[in-house]
């Protein structure tokens, strides 16, 4: 997978683009440069190519504005990106393109704790939310597991959840406000910093998840809560699928958990587990289909909440161990484990991400199922696995929301990488069949991006789809964000 800066005959196109650029914004002119290669314009999805794109790096809203209205006049696609932590390949041109990084505006603009908002730039990252709330005692829920690089733009534009889902919810219900860059160059504030708000159509929550198929988001108002009081994470160590998931159910009837993680066997032979080993043993100790989960209780009643949590384990003949708190960011290391097409210990510059992530042949995807057919979900994903010469599986699931993602991957790696990625493909149509079958989704969190949008059409349905090309049309007419994305 090579990688190089053009120097030689670049598109006339994106030339004529960084002319045009030059004449009026140099600044931004200088942190251009037209690439090609996966590295450079890839995300950690599975994505093996990208076309030669010209990629400026923004540094505020107005150059954002200046880039999206000269690729208008010019007629050349936009395509957003961020912290590059995706599994979908939504920031990755398909066609030569604007890519316009916005990871570099960073800005934190306002921060009113007892007005619970903060207007935010999209590089700003969830972890350094997370810093800065902290000091004041206040929480911003959402978790995803690349948090220390993902962006807050990024996770809006996907509309993102994280390991603390099942109380909180996912990003839509934390944010209040949007700045938006149209298609034409428009600079628009969506949405109030209000609580309640029901002044004209909710714009904010169309371009929530919608890829930068409708607008580029340069800033970010969000709302968060006080953390809690208290929390107990407790590890349970299961020798079967079946039993864990069993378990996870009951804990859901009887509790609302802020976390209720799974990993199965494929998914922990893939990380690094000694951070548990001594908590409760290693996973072979287990049993013969070692699964793990996580479950965590917070606020106010957590005394009572873990107690009960510890008799439904105890019942379940789980092992148990209540993490210190000392233990804590090691032992949810392992469920964050990296992205779904890496192993943990990854070096963490995104050109490396990319790198690693076509190191063998694998293929993510992100579903969803009601809570009543997790059981049944997770039996037919593994199973259909099984059923492909060659094939392995792994599940991280976020099971306490019925969010399951899963891993398929050639194993052993194959001496024919294009066959192996054809048998994975056909597998991963089953599995979604299956899904769609059950009453779920083809994308609970990753979005559909340029690899999924098979999966979105048969689930959405001609109609719908149609729906959702007439909005983008209605506010991009020319089709240039991010085209060949999401539907």
């Amino acid at each position: 997978m090579e990688s190089k800066a053009i120097t030689a005959r670049p598109s006339p196109m994106l030339v004529r683009l960084v002319e045009a650029i030059a004449a009026v914004a140099p600044a931004l002119a200088d942190r251009a440069r037209i690439v090609e290669g996966i590295e450079q314009l890839g995300d950690e999805s599975p994505m093996s190519s990208a076309p030669e794109s010209l990629v400026v790096e923004a540094h505020s809203p107005g150059e954002v504005q200046t880039a999206v209205s000269l690729a208008a006049r010019h007629g050349v696609p936009v395509v957003p990106r961020g912290g590059r932590t995706g599994l979908v390949g939504g920031a990755v041109p398909v066609v030569p393109s604007l890519v316009i990084d916005v990871s570099g505006i960073r800005s934190v603009r306002e921060l009113d704790i007892s007005g619970r908002y903060a207007h935010l730039g999209p590089g700003v990252t969830i972890a350094e939310i997370g810093e800065m709330l902290a000091p004041h005692g206040m929480l911003y829920p959402p978790d995803p597991a690349s948090i220390a690089r993902a962006t807050i733009g990024g996770t809006v534009a996907t509309n993102a959840g994280g390991l603390r889902c099942v109380k909180y919810g996912v990003t839509e219900r934390w944010i209040r406000t949007l700045d938006v860059v149209l298609a034409d160059g428009r600079l628009v504030t969506l949405g109030h910093r209000v609580v309640k708000d029901a002044t004209g159509f909710d714009l904010t929550h169309l371009i929530i998840g919608s890829e930068g198929t409708l607008g580029v988001i340069v800033g970010i108002g969000i709302t968060f809560c006080r953390a809690p009081t208290d929390a107990r994470l407790t590890l349970a160590a299961f020798g079967s699928a079946d039993a864990a998931v069993a378990l996870a159910s009951d804990t859901l009837d009887a509790l609302t958990p802020s976390m209720c993680e799974m990993l199965d066997a494929g998914a922990l032979a893939a990380r690094d587990t000694a951070p548990i080993v001594p908590l409760i043993g290693r996973p072979s100790e287990w049993g013969d289909d070692p699964t793990l989960l996580m479950i965590e209780v917070d606020g106010s009643a957590v005394d009572a909440e873990h107690t009960a949590l510890l008799e439904l384990l105890e019942d379940a003949g789980a092992r148990v161990h209540t993490v210190a708190p000392q233990d804590l960011e090691t032992v949810l290391a392992v469920r964050r484990g990296g992205s779904a097409v890496r192993s943990a210990g990854a070096p963490q510059t995104a050109e490396a991400l990319v790198e690693a992530s076509g190191s063998v042949p694998a293929l993510p995807q992100d579903v969803s199922v009601p809570l009543s057919r997790l059981a049944e979900a997770v039996g037919r994903i593994r199973s259909i696995a099984s059923g492909f010469e060659r094939t392995g599986s792994r599940i991280a699931a976020h099971l306490g929301d019925g969010n399951l993602h899963v891993l398929l991957v050639a194993d052993p790696a194959p001496a024919n990488r294009d066959e192996a990625l054809a048998r994975l493909h056909a597998a991963m149509a089953l599995i979604v069949d299956a899904v769609l079958e059950l009453g779920g989704t083809a994308s609970g969190e990753h979005g559909i991006g340029a690899l999924k949008r098979p999966f979105a059409a048969l689930d959405l349905g001609a109609d719908v789809v149609e729906m959702h090309r007439s909005i983008k049309l209605a506010l991009d007419p020319q089709s240039l964000m991010n085209p060949e994305k999401a539907f």
